[in-house]
C-alpha cells in the first residue's frame, strides 16, 4: 500500500494505492473499497444490493482524484531525487555537530526520503528554536496506544520510547531549494552552539 495523502511524494489530495500480488487479493479489495458491495454484480437494482457477505469501507477514489494522481506520476522520479538529493546533503553536512545525531541509513536498503528524521539534545526547544528561525519541524509519529483507543494494547517498547525521547524531522522534500537547507543547517549549527 502507498499512501497518496496531500503530504506524500506525489498526492491525489488524499487516498492511496494498493498492489495486489494475486487476481483474489485484488478482487477482495475491489470489494473492500466499496463497502463490500460488487459493484460488477448483476443486480435488479444497482442501489439495492443483492448480498454483502463482508462488509467494507468507503476507500474508492473519484475521477478528479485519480487524474491528479496519474498527472503527479509524470514527476514521480525527479520528486523522489530531489528528496534523495536533500537527504545527502543533510547526511554530509549534520555530521559532527554536538547533540546532534542522524539516523544510520541500512546498506541494503534506499530510502525514499519521505521525511529526514534527527535525533536532537533536548528536543522540545530545539523544535521551539526552530520555530522562532522559521523553520517547521515535527515528530511526525507517536506510540498509538497512548491514546485511549489503544489502550488494550499498551505493552513496554523501551527502544520505542528511547527512539521517541529525542526524534524530530526536518524539511526535507523537493520544495527545499539548496538555499533553504543550507539556512536549516546554518541554524542547526548555531541551536547545538548556543543551547547544548
Amino acid at each position: 500500500m502507498f499512501s497518496l495523502q496531500a503530504i506524500k511524494h506525489i498526492t491525489t489530495i488524499d487516498g492511496g494505492l494498493l498492489i495486489c500480488k494475486s487476481q483474489s487479493d485484488y478482487d477482495r479489495g475491489k470489494l473492500l473499497r466499496w463497502y463490500g458491495i460488487d459493484r460488477d454484480a448483476k443486480r435488479k437494482d444497482f442501489r439495492c444490493e443483492e448480498d454483502i457477505l463482508e462488509f467494507g469501507y468507503k476507500y474508492h477514489m473519484n475521477d478528479i482524484c485519480a487524474v491528479i494522481g496519474i498527472e503527479q506520476l509524470k514527476h514521480v522520479s525527479d520528486i523522489i531525487a530531489q528528496h534523495i538529493n536533500n537527504q545527502s546533503f543533510y547526511d554530509e553536512a549534520l555530521k559532527n555537530i554536538k547533540g546532534i545525531s542522524t539516523i544510520e541509513k541500512p546498506s541494503f536498503s534506499k530510502s525514499s526520503s519521505w521525511l529526514y528524521t534527527i535525533h536532537v539534545e533536548n528536543r522540545d526547544l530545539f523544535m521551539k528554536w526552530m520555530a522562532d528561525k522559521k523553520v517547521m519541524t515535527s515528530r511526525v509519529h507517536e506510540r498509538n496506544d497512548i491514546h485511549t483507543a489503544f489502550s488494550n494494547s499498551i505493552c513496554s517498547l523501551p527502544n520505542l520510547d528511547e527512539f521517541n525521547k529525542t526524534q524530530v524531522s526536518i524539511p526535507v522534500g523537493w520544495w527545499i531549494t539548496e538555499e533553504d537547507r543550507k539556512y536549516i543547517v546554518s541554524q542547526i549549527k548555531k541551536y547545538s552552539e548556543e543551547n547544548l
